[in-house]
């Protein structure tokens, strides 16, 4: 089995190094993004109401595990998500709309879609919106963003400010930065402050308890300092590069109804990404890509609070990898990652008679390999190789529908249609090949304007 695994994954990793090496230049441009990754996180600590178990839940912050998760949740984002050629391909465009859906089981399907649009009102000034919205195991959010910014100069560079509209008053987050034009590149630094309007909300003009019995009280109030750097260096190398920092962050989730009962919590988050990427021609793209995120909870019981709220936990996820982007012909194109990824959650308790500490690690391959047939404007097929193979130490921080450690591979077939390099959307269908049963269904879209 071991010698099984190895051989696939060495096939997955040489195979789209080889080939792009191999083949000769065209006109048309394959890149890679981390923009995508970089959104999801920095979209987890600012919007934490989205989080599947909540804002105040002792699950953390990126909460990463629940019980409805079968081994091949991983694969299923893994085959059904937006490859990176097309990520880059969003994040070049102002305008769109996109979704990707994939089923899990017999009843259920998670899905992601986002929608932003810029508009311009006048010669200096612009407004922007943007709604994410995701329906999956670790988020259930429809966040909309509006923001206005200024031109700087006839770069594009601006001023911008923008803030989250939410349902629940106090999640409201605003943002201020400014995006610079650096050497043909782009350099955003950004300040944030989260949960704006929390302590107005709760503690200036008071919350009826029979609407919500527990009541925020920020001790040390949440910002966030971010830059994201995306820089050409030459003609055939580019690199781009993320960080996020959340200040120190204390507060107290109290009941109004019976004080004293509730906790106290610090928290912290950080993120840091970064792509390299070797373009040695406009048709090929070779990168490698590392990230990591970390997040943590110091949460302790108020007098007459639960005794389970005093623990320390820890999530922390690393990944490095690389990645290959190639169009040998007019209308084949062969994309492919390989990542490795360690995942860990330490959850440590002051008194280990109340429950014992639960320490948890995973080590993970994941790949997706992808052989394209895609005309400019008409059918659009891909015939893929996806999978996970990962090893456990530690029991999951929830019990899940299957053991995480086992392996998975699936053969992946997708079908479409290309319309004049504008919209193009993919209904496809998963073969497992570790028993050759059907593997689930996915589709997605993408429109631009």
């Amino acid at each position: 089995m071991r010698q099984r695994v190895g051989a696939l994954i060495g096939v997955a990793l040489l195979t789209p190094w080889c080939v792009a090496l191999a083949q000769s230049d065209t006109s048309q441009v394959a890149r890679g993004t981390l923009r995508g990754w970089e959104e999801q996180v920095r979209i987890a600590i600012f919007d934490r109401n989205g989080s599947i178990y909540g804002r105040t839940s002792e699950r953390g912050i990126l909460q990463r595990f629940n019980e409805r998760m079968d081994s091949e949740y991983d694969l299923d984002i893994i085959s059904s998500a937006f490859s990176l050629s097309e990520q880059y391909r969003w994040y070049r465009r102002d305008n769109g709309a996109r979704f990707w859906a994939g089923s899990i089981d017999h009843l259920q399907l998670i899905q992601h879609g986002d929608f932003k649009a810029l508009v311009g009102l006048g010669d200096s000034w612009a407004a922007d919106v943007q709604l994410n919205y995701q329906e999956t195991l670790r988020a259930d959010r429809a966040l909309l963003w509006l923001g206005f910014r200024r031109k700087l100069s006839d770069d594009d560079a601006h001023l911008f400010l923008r803030g989250t509209l939410q349902a629940v008053k106090p999640d409201a987050d605003l943002e201020l930065g400014v995006v610079l034009k650096p050497g043909g590149g782009s350099l955003t630094l950004a300040v944030a402050a989260l949960d704006v309007f929390s302590d107005f909300n709760y503690q200036v003009l008071g919350v009826d308890p029979a609407i919500a019995d527990s009541a925020i009280d920020y001790t040390s109030h949440p910002f966030t300092v971010r830059a994201a750097l995306d820089m050409p260096i030459g003609r055939q190398f580019r690199a781009e590069a993320y960080a996020l920092f959340l200040t120190p962050t204390s507060l107290s989730v109290e009941s109004q109804s019976r004080p004293g009962e509730g906790f106290a919590q610090d928290e912290s988050y950080t993120y840091a990404g970064a792509l390299a990427e070797w373009e040695p021609s406009a048709k090929t793209a070779l990168g490698l890509i590392a990230t990591w995120v970390r997040a943590g909870l110091e949460r302790e019981a108020l007098a007459d609070g639960n005794p389970d709220d005093d623990f320390e936990l820890t999530e922390e996820e690393w990944r490095v990898g690389p990645y290959a982007i190639h169009r040998f012909e007019k209308r084949f194109a062969l994309e492919a990652w390989l990542g490795r990824v360690w995942r860990s959650e330490d959850r440590l308790r002051p008194d280990t008679t109340v429950a014992p500490d639960q320490l948890y690690e995973d080590r993970t391959w994941a790949g997706r390999n992808s052989l394209i047939y895609r005309a400019a404007s008409g059918f659009h097929g891909e015939l893929g190789l996806d999978f996970t193979v990962r090893e456990t130490s530690g029991s999951p921080p929830v019990p899940t529908l299957s053991p995480l450690e086992r392996n998975n591979f699936r053969l992946r077939a997708d079908l479409g249609w290309h319309f004049a390099r504008r919209a193009f959307f993919l209904l496809g269908a998963n073969l497992d090949l570790d028993d050759g049963s059907f593997d689930g269904a996915h589709g997605r879209f993408m429109l631009n304007w």
